[in-house]
Formats: structure tokens, sequence, C-alpha cells
């Protein structure tokens, strides 16, 4: 669902004031924004001991800075409650909250904040209805994200029997994709290998996802009734049973994959033959 409907904007929550409108007073005219390039990455050098040169390690991000830097015009009898309005809605959070922007030619796209606060100072300007003002936030996970949340639904494909097995399919590393009757294929349309979430519900006996494209097999050792419901979290590497009980510890086969930009061949299996139904939940992800 998006949030902005014009090009240029920003918000932040899903009811939040949407800055750069320039429409109608008061408005946040945005002049800068810092923070929306590449992440930060974690790096890691040393020397190359006996001869010249050095090795750097940069392999994964840190939190993301954002900062955005504008003008607030209004008339002096606004002024102040609409700054009220700006701080309240800027202000910390101990919960991350979604920020919304749109860049022309794109759909919208968020980043998952926690606030810092907004700033500004009294000056001249005050006298002619203006501020100049800035928006402080910090992305602890530094991915970009469609706004639109993904679900695909994927059903109970044939038995497996257990055993020694090879785990990577044939087609592992050629580029190639065959697709099997009990497939389903999950599109990531982002730049960037995406988080999901995989929501078994039962009746199910030792449910089974496998990831042909990434070559891995994630078996969970456990029998779901009617009623329950398996959540597993693809980046966070948890397994929780109806919302509250950790069964991480019922892994077999725990080789863990995101979802790789393009099209991705999944498949839902078990030891025993059913009808249950696994949801992979994702957002595009982008760098």
């Amino acid at each position: 669902m998006s949030i902005l409907s014009s090009d240029l904007t920003f918000q932040l929550g899903d009811t939040g004031v949407t800055l750069n409108t320039d429409s109608v007073f008061p408005f946040v005219d945005i002049t800068q924004v810092a923070g929306l390039d590449s992440a930060p990455f974690r790096t890691s050098q040393r020397d190359h001991e006996g001869t010249d040169g050095a090795f750097i390690d940069a392999e994964f991000e840190t939190g993301r800075d954002l900062l955005l830097t504008g003008t607030v015009y209004a008339d002096s009898s606004t002024m102040e409650l609409y700054l009220d309005q700006l701080v309240f809605n800027y202000q910390p959070s101990t919960v991350r909250i979604p920020f919304y922007f749109k860049a022309p030619g794109v759909d919208e796209r968020v980043l998952f904040v926690k606030p810092l606060g907004c700033r500004y100072n009294w000056d001249i300007l005050r006298r002619t209805g203006q501020a100049n003002i800035q928006f402080s936030m910090f992305a602890e996970d530094p991915r970009k994200y469609s706004s639109t949340l993904k679900s695909v639904a994927m059903v109970q494909g044939s038995t497996i029997i257990t055993g020694r097995s090879y785990n990577k399919s044939y087609n592992f590393g050629y580029n190639t994709i065959i697709l099997v009757p009990d497939s389903v294929v999950v599109t990531n349309s982002g730049n960037r290998d995406a988080p999901a979430l995989i929501s078994i519900a039962g009746p199910v006996v030792n449910p089974i996802i496998v990831s042909d494209t990434a070559g891995k097999t994630l078996s969970v050792n456990i029998t779901l009734g009617v009623s329950d419901t398996l959540v597993i979290d693809l980046v966070n590497h948890t397994v929780v049973l109806n919302g509250t009980a950790n069964r991480r510890n019922l892994l077999s086969a725990p080789n863990w994959f995101l979802l790789s930009p393009g099209d991705n061949v999944l498949r839902f299996r078990a030891t025993v033959a059913g009808s249950a139904i696994a949801t992979v939940t994702f957002r595009d992800t982008y760098r």
C-alpha cells in the first residue's frame, strides 16, 4: 500500500506529517537528504605480512544515519503549532517506524528507522514565517524496502523419505532454473538479498523448505496440529511456534538462505503427505 502520492516527498509513520509538499501553508521544503546512498560498510583491514599491500574485509553494512535538511514555511500564527506537530512526529521511539520516501520513476520505498528528533532555531527568519530545520533518524537495518508487502503461498508437495541425500539440485550454479511440479517462484524485484518470513500452518509432520535457487534446505523436526503455526525468520534465524515458543532447537537442517534478486524457486515438503500451506512474506529489497 502506497502512502505518498507525489514524487520527492517523505513521511515518518503511516499518519505522520508529509514533507516537501510545497503546496498549502504550512509545509516543509526539503533541500537536502543525506543517508539514502550506500550504507556504511563494516571494514576490517590488516597488512600483508612479508610483502607490500594489505587485506580488507567489507562484507557487511552497519546501521544507516539519515538526515533531512529543509525550511519550514508557515503563517506566523500557525508556525508554532506546526512545529509542535513535527517535534511530536519525530520524537524518539523504542520501536522501529517506517520512513517512506518517493523518488521519481520508481515505486515508493521504505526504511525502518528510530527517529532522533528535529532541530530548529529561533532567529530572524521567524519574522517572515520561516525556520531552518533538520530531521534526524537511524536505521538499525540498513536495507531499503518496497513499501508493498508481498505474500506467496506454497502448497505441501511430495512426501520426503528421510535418509542420506545430496542437498543441491543438479542445475545449481549453471544459471538455469528447472521448475518441478510442487515448486513456486518467489520474485524479489530489488537489487539485494531479501529477508523473509515463512509461516507454516498445520497439520504437518516435519516441515521442510527447499530453495532450489540457493541449493539449501531448512528442515524442522516437529509435528504441527491443525491450530498450530510455525514462523521461520530467515534473517534473524528464529523458529517460533504459535507466536511465543522458541523451537529453533528442532532444526535438523539449519541451512539458512535469503531471497536472491530475481526469481527464487522454493518448495514446501514434509515427511508425511498432507495438504498444509506455507506462506512466504517479504518485501523487494534494495541497497
